[in-house]
């Protein structure tokens, strides 16, 4: 029987996994690659954080066409409609992350709902698995806490315990989440030895997998697939963006003062994720259900993007064009049937070179891949198809994020924006890739095939060609 085993190592940077590779701290890594299988490259998504960035693997969308465009999201026409609405906020960081499910895109299936003989261990998409094949579903509120706070290297040890139990149960397809490089990267830095005790750790728990494939005789009838959602990079300097508004006269609402909405006339609200980008909404006039356009030169617009923590700025004009800003420059998106409009308007705010015109969304890919914002055009573009997409969406500058109040422990490192650092993941298998350029929204094509299901026709991603 085929299946698949999906391993997240959720916040590994790509090019620390191949630094540890040549330094032999990954042996069980580097013989998964040596005997037969392949080491590469994949693009991830924005916000290049846990949760939205779980989409390309688990229903084959970018975040923003699942509807799913931040750990943290403001609705605004239905929070015109009604304040208390539960439907108006959300914060996935917390008890409202039971709502998850609920809240993704309902007319494209989950993997779960098309490979029922599934197995999920502490992820939270998991619409359409049985209850009783989600192996911790209990206990996920429990240890992503003590992550959190601590970094407990006890979520992997948990992950890998249920994860060489179910593969004697012949599920088709399993998803397993290691999660402590994000929590260790978090709290002690992405480059500290915590990080690198947790990727020697996944290291050795992945040669009990690879025996035990062995000893059952399934290795070569399987799919092993070790990737990331995200990277990391090292914070120095947080920026409060909820202080930097009120400095500017507005009212804000943001997590986890929640209740402010009850108590005073709110006219913005800041929603982050990853720490390393954010969602700023604004009421227009006396309307919250209209979109608030900016021309590009207003003062909040110059305010921010002379803020050293900020890298990019994107909103919509007037006339519903993609406009992106930065220090460097200033560009214009538009969608077109065939692909993508790009015009730099003012030099280029990626610094990109001599990329302009209508593009190909897989012309796109290959021109920026090895650029410092790999895909970016295409992320941005897909972020803006969300309806809870942010009026000012804001990437951060490397060494800041925006977030400061409220955040405990202090996050001593970062992930969400277009930066390479963040946007590129390692993607090992134990087979051959042909492909050099890839983006993480591939791999769920690629799966449902190699398990000989048909694909989903709406899917963000293309099927790689894999032996």
């Amino acid at each position: 029987m085929k299946k698949v085993i999906f391993l997240l190592l959720d916040g590994a940077r790509k090019d620390t996994v191949e630094k540890y590779l040549d330094l032999g701290y990954l042996p069980n890594l580097n013989e998964l690659i040596s005997n037969g299988g392949s080491i590469s490259s994949a693009t991830s998504v924005f916000p290049s954080t846990t949760g939205p960035a779980y989409t390309p693997f688990l229903m084959g969308l970018f975040p923003g066409n699942a509807n799913l465009p931040g750990i943290r999201w403001f609705d605004k026409v239905n929070f015109s409609k009604n304040k208390l609405s539960l439907m108006a906020h959300r914060s996935y960081v917390g008890i409202e992350g039971l709502l998850l499910n609920d809240d993704i895109k309902k007319s494209n299936k989950t993997i779960f709902e098309i490979v029922k003989n599934s197995r999920s261990i502490f992820n939270e998409i998991t619409r359409g698995l049985q209850k009783e094949f989600d192996l911790t579903r209990i206990s996920k509120g429990y240890y992503k806490i003590k992550s959190h706070f601590s970094g407990s290297s006890s979520i992997d040890l948990t992950s890998s315990k249920k994860l060489l139990s179910s593969l004697d149960k012949k599920a088709e397809f399993i998803f397993c989440c290691y999660l402590g490089v994000d929590s260790n990267s978090h709290i002690h830095g992405h480059d500290s030895k915590e990080v690198l005790d947790s990727y020697k750790s996944f290291d050795f728990e992945l040669g009990k997998v690879i025996q035990k494939l062995k000893d059952n005789n399934e290795l070569d009838d399987s799919l092993l697939i070790v990737t990331s959602d995200h990277g990391h990079s090292n914070t120095n300097c947080h920026i409060e963006l909820v202080d930097v508004l009120k400095k500017q006269g507005f009212k804000v609402f943001s997590y986890p003062l929640v209740f402010s909405k009850l108590i005073k006339n709110i006219d913005a609200a800041v929603m982050v994720s990853g720490n390393s980008m954010a969602h700023l909404y604004f009421r227009k006039e006396k309307d919250w259900s209209k979109r608030k356009t900016f021309n590009g030169t207003e003062k909040i617009i110059e305010d921010l993007v002379r803020n050293p923590g900020i890298d990019i700025l994107i909103f919509i004009n007037e006339k519903s064009q993609i406009i992106i800003r930065s220090i460097r420059g200033m560009a214009m998106l538009e969608d077109k049937e065939s692909g993508l409009e790009y015009t730099p308007l003012v030099n280029d705010p990626f610094d990109y070179k001599n990329l302009k015109g209508l593009l190909t969304y897989e012309e796109i890919l290959d021109k920026t891949f090895d650029t410092d914002y790999p895909d970016a055009l295409t992320q941005i573009h897909q972020l803006f198809n969300s309806n809870r997409c942010g009026d000012l969406v804001i990437s951060s500058n490397e060494g800041f994020d925006l977030r400061d109040n409220f955040e405990i422990p202090e996050h001593k490192s970062s992930h969400g924006s277009l930066k390479k650092e963040h946007m590129l993941v390692p993607l090992i298998m134990n087979k051959k890739v042909t492909e050099d350029k890839i983006r993480t929204v591939d791999l769920f094509p690629t799966i449902l095939r190699f398990l000989n299901y048909k694909s989903p026709i709406k899917t963000d991603g293309k099927e790689l060609d894999i032996n």
